[in-house]
């Protein structure tokens, strides 16, 4: 009887320690995956912050872009363009806005006033200029530039969104003989980088040549 109880209790231990085991296994995968978790977070949380340090050479691209001689050229351009402008189908000087990343009214934009056509590069090679990507860091990084406008043509206060007026050669915005309007523009960057992460960012800037 004790031989038989004693074996009892020894196969009683056994069924206890092997319970122990596989609750300390289960919690130390736990324990492995709430750590892999934590650093993928934390990883992604780095890259994030990498794509968006980076936008600023997609900012400083679109500055060169703005100031290209061309830039001030052709974008009150009208020929051949659609309603309300003008009364064609196609815009004659598109091709000088593409190289330069531009366009010259509001494109469609999703709730967060992001471009869409910035978010599907197919789109946006319709309509931007493939030398003007930038390689960066790891990063890829896209920009487009647009007029503040709902239509085509010079800007005014009926169809665009305007600076303050600048005097020429001061300082101060001042609405006074000789000042000049300067619409707004938005400049949307997209970074694509490492781990599939993408980012954008957007400013509204004014900018005026002389």
């Amino acid at each position: 009887m004790k031989i038989r109880s004693l074996r009892r209790q020894q196969g009683t231990v056994l069924a206890v320690v092997l319970v122990v085991l596989v609750v300390m296994m289960l919690g130390s995968i736990s324990m492995f995956s709430s750590i892999d978790t934590s650093a993928l977070l934390t990883g992604n949380i780095g890259f994030k912050r990498d794509s968006l340090n980076t936008s600023g050479a997609g900012l400083n691209r679109a500055f060169k872009m703005m100031k290209d001689a061309n830039f001030a050229k052709y974008q009150d351009s009208v020929v051949g363009c659609p309603p309300p402008a003008a009364t064609g189908t196609k815009c004659t000087d598109a091709a000088q806005w593409k190289a330069l990343n531009f366009y010259p009214r509001l494109l469609e934009a999703d709730a967060s006033g992001i471009p869409v056509a910035i978010k599907d590069l197919t789109a946006f090679g319709a309509i931007s200029n493939s030398a003007n990507i930038i390689s960066k860091n790891g990063n890829t990084v896209y920009f487009l530039i647009e007029r503040m406008c709902n239509s085509y043509g010079l800007a005014g206060l009926s169809n665009c969104v305007l600076s303050s007026y600048t005097p020429k050669g001061g300082e101060y915005f001042t609405e006074k003989p000789g000042s000049v309007a300067s619409p707004v523009y938005r400049v949307t960057v997209r970074i694509d980088g490492v781990r599939n992460t993408r980012t954008y960012a957007q400013w509204n800037v004014t900018f005026r040549q002389d």
